[in-house]
């Protein structure tokens, strides 16, 4: 029985630090977030197919703002900048330049998270959406289960709903991921999984915030072993979904599925098709967000990680471009271990 006990502490050590962390508190309340620029595969450098992908670009994150870090989900604004919303209830915005520098970089909290009636539950932010005509953002938290909206540039929240069909999802495991189609669709998706290793999802016929919204139930299936941590709207209308996994020995990976929207209805149980799988011993952490973008005729995906406020995990920014099948034999990208495409 010790044996079996000394064998489990190495993955209850890494599940400790993935969910809870180990925060250390540096009082700082700079907004400067500096970048380091960071290989693929110190190995092999260089622009590199993986799976569906080609790897472009890669940095560590960091601040000594003691409100910096565990940034859980990302948008692209049209300006070319991001924006980051932690599980403390933490906005994280920066730019990047051609030098490796952040542009106009802001470490703030959100709006109504630090009134004398919130608690860490109501800070807990998981995924945020944008819609880019309005700008306005929607943000998802999965501790006080909720959907809140905020004006232009988070000025202030404009609504904030709680749905009833999230408020038997578990504490710390509710709305990981919101998505905002392009027909004006949300869809939300929990962290927790069925008995059938599925999440619980819902899909809202507009603005979850609105009045008369209509919600439809599904369920979202991730690969197994994994859990979803975020998800984007590509530019053909497929949705390409962020799943996490974390065991022993070799700590985190992750895996991008495609999900077409058409597949997405009340009652349905959707799954993707796995495009990329992300691991050791290439670069990759606890990779919570997703953000997608364009340059020129290419769709940019960026992937961020939540770095969960401990010594022992990093903030990495990564930067791909999505590539068609058709051109996979470029000679351009060749296969890197450490990545599969199913």
């Amino acid at each position: 029985m010790i044996a079996r006990i000394f064998r489990l502490l190495p993955v209850l050590l890494l599940v400790f630090l993935t969910v809870g962390g180990v925060r250390i508190i540096y009082p700082s309340s700079s907004q400067s977030i500096v970048l380091r620029p960071l290989a693929l595969d110190p190995a092999h450098p260089g622009p590199r197919r993986v799976g569906d992908f080609i790897f472009l670009s890669a940095w560590e994150l960091g601040s000594n703002n003691e409100d910096f870090g565990g940034i859980s989900a990302l948008a692209a604004l049209a300006d070319g900048r991001f924006i980051g919303v932690s599980d403390a209830g933490t906005l994280i915005g920066f730019g990047l330049t051609r030098d490796d520098q952040t542009d106009r970089p802001f470490i703030a909290p959100l709006p109504d998270s630090r009134g004398l009636q919130a608690t860490y539950k109501d800070r807990d932010s998981e995924g945020i959406a944008l819609d880019v005509d309005s700008g306005q953002f929607w943000v998802s938290y999965e501790a006080n289960h909720a959907i809140r909206r905020f004006s232009r540039s988070f000025a202030r929240s404009t609504g904030i709903v709680r749905p009833r069909e999230m408020q038997n999802w578990p504490i710390n495991k509710g709305a990981e991921c919101i998505i905002r189609l392009v027909d004006g669709r949300f869809m939300v998706i929990s962290e927790s999984l069925e008995d059938d290793d599925s999440h619980q999802a819902l899909l809202f016929s507009g603005d979850p915030v609105e009045p008369g919204t209509d919600i439809a139930r599904f369920t979202y299936r991730p690969p197994a072993g994994y859990r979803v941590t975020d998800g984007a709207q590509l530019p053909d209308g497929r949705l390409l979904i962020l799943n996490r996994w974390v065991g022993v020995p070799n700590g985190f990976a992750a895996k991008l599925s495609l999900v077409d929207t058409s597949s997405i209805e009340k009652g349905a149980n959707v799954s993707g098709k796995v495009i990329a799988t992300l691991s050791s011993p290439l670069l990759v952490d606890n990779m919570e967000g997703i953000a997608i973008s364009r340059d020129g005729a290419h769709v940019i995906v960026w992937l961020v990680s939540d770095n969960n406020f401990n010594i022992f995990q990093r903030t990495l920014l990564m930067k791909f471009r999505l590539s068609e099948r058709r051109q996979k034999k470029k000679p351009e990208a060749v296969a890197a271990p450490g990545f599969e495409s199913l």
